[in-house]
């Protein structure tokens, strides 16, 4: 008797083991993103990218100087200075050849102002020295934008036992009221305490200075005078602003970890200026958080600068109260303003568990979506009032500010790579301000404002 074959519809066959595989890696995957970012910072980063917008060719559009750094070891970095620069239309062009230097440059930060008062920019290189770049537009008749080196300037004597290290910044102002442009070197961020016996390296403490403008036309002199109330302060940003009310530059000072590797963070610290350069600090404790970046602008409408401080758990805004300090002592009052960021159940033990890893066992682990590499404070829908911009570690947002300085996070999103820096202002010439994100290689994005608070993504 002949037999019938039954057609079945065909089934995969999956193996227990398989299934346990599959099991355990979606159990293990909140685990498994800091495993591969330890790899990613002990080989690649961390990294630091400061940027600052000014127009180095005089032609009325804005370029941008990045400063990046990038730490293998607690001693040993990989640091240089590029210049993107502006086409006239937001589109940008990084520059590898600059008069008789070659880009980018080595250094740690860079700062630019118009030190020769000639009408155009010069820039300061922070390369263990100070490295003074001359334009050689305006009184020197050559190209604006061309630079010429003008030689080192060393911190004062005071510090020579300190350690003029990376990762600072060159903030440029008129310290003295003189009407010439001065440098605020602010020193970060290892130096105070090893986090390996093993090391050879001489761990000394930062240092930050003051280089006072001297200039007389086209003779460039200065002076340095040392900052004894910020010996060994790790400072990773300083902003120049009048704080007080007195009409010269104060300064407020985001404040981090001495060293990767250690725990313990140092306060920010409030720097009022006596009129002739001197910043003393001001006796109000603040948070001590391992700051990361600050920016100052008046974000209630009272007509005093306040600081929105970026650190590597959050931001916190501090509202300036300097006319009520009578009986108080209280320069700045915390605002209960949140800047947290939205995540998931998963990104929350991602960010717990790297947070353990770094004080448990002292290794850098990005902290998630969370840690804030800068912070910016500007007119970004057109409505008159600061709003925020919070570049995190891959990814930047905005907070809109509601007139009063009360903050609403928006839905806007800007993606970008770890080992990139952001820079807010108007670079195609509309009025509007622009986002800008980019490194010191050959890649760059722009978000264009349209004048609202919303942004059409351009890669040009």
């Amino acid at each position: 008797m002949e037999q019938k074959k039954i057609s079945r519809p065909w089934r995969p066959r999956v193996s227990s083991q398989l299934i346990v595989i599959v099991v355990m890696l979606v159990l293990c995957s909140p685990l498994l993103y800091p495993m591969v970012s330890l790899w990613y910072g002990e080989t690649k980063g961390p990294f630091r990218n400061w940027m600052q917008v000014v127009d180095l060719e005089g032609d009325g559009d804005l370029d941008v100087i990045v400063s990046h750094t990038r730490w293998e070891e607690v001693d040993i970095s990989w640091a240089g200075i590029g210049l993107w620069v502006n086409q006239g239309d937001g589109t940008f062009e990084l520059v590898r050849d600059r008069g008789t230097d070659t880009w980018p440059l080595p250094g740690f930060a860079a700062g630019a102002g118009d030190i020769d008062q000639d009408r155009d920019l010069d820039m300061f290189i922070h390369e263990f020295q100070l490295r003074l770049l001359v334009n050689q537009g305006g009184l020197q008749g050559g190209e604006a934008g061309q630079y010429l080196s003008r030689g080192g300037i060393n911190p004062p004597s005071a510090y020579e036992d300190g350690h003029p290290d990376m990762g600072g910044t060159i903030t440029m102002g008129d310290l003295n009221g003189d009407g010439r442009i001065d440098a605020f070197v602010a020193g970060c961020c290892y130096g105070m305490n090893a986090s390996e016996p093993e090391y050879d390296f001489l761990h000394i403490p930062s240092v930050s200075w003051i280089w006072i403008n001297d200039s007389e036309k086209n003779f460039l002199t200065g002076h340095t005078f040392p900052m004894d109330s910020l010996n060994g302060q790790p400072i990773r940003q300083a902003a120049l602003g009048d704080l007080d009310g007195d009409g010269d530059l104060d300064a407020f000072a985001a404040v981090g970890r001495p060293t990767m590797g250690t725990v313990d963070s140092l306060h920010d610290l409030i720097l009022l200026n006596d009129g002739t350069g001197q910043l003393e600090s001001f006796r109000q404790q603040l948070d001590n958080e391992d700051s990361t970046s600050v920016a100052l602008g008046d974000v209630n409408g009272d007509g005093r600068l306040d600081a929105l401080v970026g650190m590597s758990v959050g931001a916190r805004l501090w509202i300036n109260q300097s006319n009520e300090l009578e009986g108080t002592g209280q320069f700045f009052v915390p605002s209960e303003q949140s800047f947290e960021a939205g995540q998931s159940a998963v990104n929350k033990l991602q960010v717990a568990f790297s947070a353990a890893v770094d004080e448990r066992l002292g290794l850098y682990f990005p902290y998630g979506s969370i840690r804030i590499n800068a912070v910016f404070l500007d007119d970004i829908d057109g409505d008159r009032d600061l709003d925020a911009l919070i570049a995190r570690l891959w990814g930047a947002e905005i907070w809109w500010n509601d007139g009063q300085g009360k903050y609403e996070r928006s839905d806007l999103r800007f993606a970008y790579r770890e080992d990139t820096g952001a820079a807010v202002a108007d670079f195609d010439g509309d009025g509007d301000q622009d986002i800008f994100i980019g490194r010191n290689e050959d890649d760059y994005q722009v978000w264009f404002n349209d004048g609202k608070g919303g942004f059409k993504a351009d890669n040009r």
